[in-house]
């Protein structure tokens, strides 16, 4: 089963139906430059970087083709050993400035230093063959105004130009969740050809509107024309960021998507083990439990399509509830897949109106059920294809809670659920047909 949380979205539709034409190659403004799927790295902590990768076991996933590696300021000689190995392993590299010490500063100085640090170290680190620049890692915060946060971005562009013509990794600002700053400075950007790069965990928050992050959040960023990307994804258990459900639609999107993290979390989110603060230079490693969250996410797996094995008795959309108060997810089971209480601290952070849609995947003459939350008013149902055309409509009256949707006659594939009333029209995320 699938949450689905947005507040008026009527563009989200609109451009997502347009992205998944114009987007799915991964080419960026007409460019064959493609950024690839993969995982982060942060090996600059442990050892004094020099650590075993583990490739031997990367390459067991094919889902993961690129990696994300982050090096503080003074790990270049040992960062030059770990690009050379994933090139050697045939893995596509995105490197990024990263100063821990100065995450989510607002200090232009601190971004064009990064930008420096590039010009002097370019050549050195894009030796052994090509990289894709990551600016500066989550540089600005969450209360940084759009021209401030374009105009330090310009400058330091136009540092790196020079010697590097590919698009230019920008992370968002507010540490990768700050996406309406980013959309609204979009505008006083001067270089095009850049990226911009959102960074979505549970516990990923709208400061500006006291919520967590929401669909609606990478849709405004989507409006804008930018060319996107995911450069960290997990879930951290602590938050109620409808995570999963996000980075379904930025899949469907055509956004590269990089989970975190590989090794070097530094807490409990290394996707292998043992972590390199316990054994940097262990010569074999296995897959922890967010080896299987990452990869399902790189595949395009849907949120929650399948039952775990924690799942005992319960069914797929059966009342239940999992008892995790730290999570937004309570109204239904995150690891069973099914309803239940939700849990009303977290009532004043969900939209106006809200649809649980399950099964999801459905298949072909089945009865797909959408619920309906705070809907106090009547409307109509639309079932939505990838084109934008209306297969479906169905009444809903005014507290009516459960539709039931035959779908007879529906091809299989991607299609959205929207409910309109007479003034708003809001969308739900994707949900699949698959043949019987």
């Amino acid at each position: 089963m699938i949450i689905i949380r947005h507040q008026s979205a009527y563009t989200y539709f609109q451009l997502m139906v347009a992205s998944m034409m114009l987007l799915v190659s991964g080419s960026i403004f007409g460019q064959e430059f493609e950024i690839k799927n993969g995982v982060n790295i942060q090996a600059s902590y442990y050892n004094e970087g020099y650590v075993n990768m583990g490739w031997e076991l990367m390459a067991e996933y094919p889902e993961i083709e690129a990696v994300r590696i982050e090096i503080e300021p003074n790990r270049v000689h040992q960062a030059r050993n770990w690009i050379r190995e994933a090139q050697e392993h045939g893995y596509q590299v995105i490197a990024t400035y990263h100063d821990f010490r100065k995450l989510g500063s607002d200090k232009k100085d601190e971004l064009l230093k990064a930008a420096n640090w590039w010009k002097k170290n370019y050549e050195s680190l894009s030796s052994f063959g090509p990289i894709i620049i990551n600016l500066m890692n989550e540089w600005g915060s969450h209360d940084i105004p759009p021209e401030d946060y374009a105009i330090a971005y310009n400058e330091a562009i136009d540092i790196i130009r020079p010697f590097y013509s590919d698009p230019i990794i920008v992370d968002v600002p507010g540490f990768g969740q700050a996406t309406k700053i980013a959309a609204d400075a979009y505008t006083y950007m001067t270089d095009e050809n850049f990226i911009y790069s959102v960074h979505i965990y549970t516990s990923a928050f709208n400061i500006e509107q006291n919520r967590w992050m929401s669909h609606e959040d990478l849709a405004y960023l989507d409006a804008t024309g930018a060319n996107c990307m995911v450069g960290e994804f997990c879930d951290n258990s602590s938050g109620g960021s409808d995570w999963c459900s996000i980075i379904d639609d930025c899949y469907v999107n055509g956004w590269p998507l990089f989970g975190w993290a590989w090794n070097g979390d530094g807490a409990n989110m290394n996707m292998i083990e043992p972590h390199w603060r316990d054994d940097p230079l262990a010569e074999t490693f296995s897959p922890t439990e967010f080896m299987k969250v990452v990869i399902d996410k790189l595949a395009g797996i849907p949120c929650y399509t399948q039952a775990d094995e924690e799942c005992m008795s319960h069914l797929i959309g059966e009342p239940c509830n999992d008892k995790n108060e730290y999570t937004i997810n309570d109204r239904y089971n995150e690891y069973c897949h099914c309803t239940g209480t939700f849990i009303s601290q977290f009532q004043s952070n969900i939209s106006e109106m809200d649809m649980v849609i399950y099964p999801n995947p459905v298949g072909q003459n089945q009865q797909l059920s959408i619920e309906m939350f705070k809907v106090f008013v009547k409307g109509d149902i639309k079932i939505i294809n990838s084109i934008g055309n209306t297969l479906l409509t169905q009444h809903v009256n005014q507290d009516e809670q459960i539709i039931s949707i035959d779908t007879h006659g529906l091809p299989s594939g991607l299609y959205w659920a929207s409910f309109q009333d007479d003034e708003n029209v809001f969308m739900s995320k994707a949900f699949f047909v698959t043949a019987n």
